[in-house]
């Protein structure tokens, strides 16, 4: 399995909503380097790292070994639980329904064929675009 490196990038790191953001996406796998950049509106927070590491992981073609890089514990805590959540019912174990459900679960078909760690840390040199990427 190839070892890729995803950075999730998001402009906001709040959970609310927000009315203009962005989100971009960086894969870096033996040297090469895929990236995008994209624009939403009317989203929150949470709903933009989902759709970001949606649209990174669709971009994938074959099995691989995928650190996400992310400042975003939802994402990383709720991609440990996807089991959990998935045998309940697509609830939370309070029995609440599960925000995000449908984004969760495309998650969860995407992660499948992957070898997955999370790297928690500060996304903001990623930012900005005069900055040097990590690739």
């Amino acid at each position: 399995m190839k070892q890729v490196d995803a950075f999730i990038i998001t402009s906001t790191r709040a959970p609310g909503k927000t009315r203009k953001a962005w989100y971009q996406y960086i894969l870096v796998c033996n040297g090469h380097t895929v990236q995008k950049k994209e624009r939403v509106l009317d989203t929150t927070g949470h709903r933009m790292v989902l759709e970001c590491a949606i649209a990174a992981l669709k971009r994938m073609n074959q099995p691989a070994m995928i650190t996400i890089h992310t400042d975003c514990h939802y994402f990383a805590d709720g991609q440990r639980r996807l089991a959990a959540w998935k045998n309940n019912g697509w609830k939370r174990s309070d029995g609440k329904e599960l925000r995000n459900l449908d984004l969760w679960q495309e998650i969860e078909e995407l992660l499948r064929p992957h070898a997955v760690q999370f790297h928690i840390e500060n996304m903001e040199l990623y930012k900005n675009e005069n900055e040097r990427h990590p690739c």
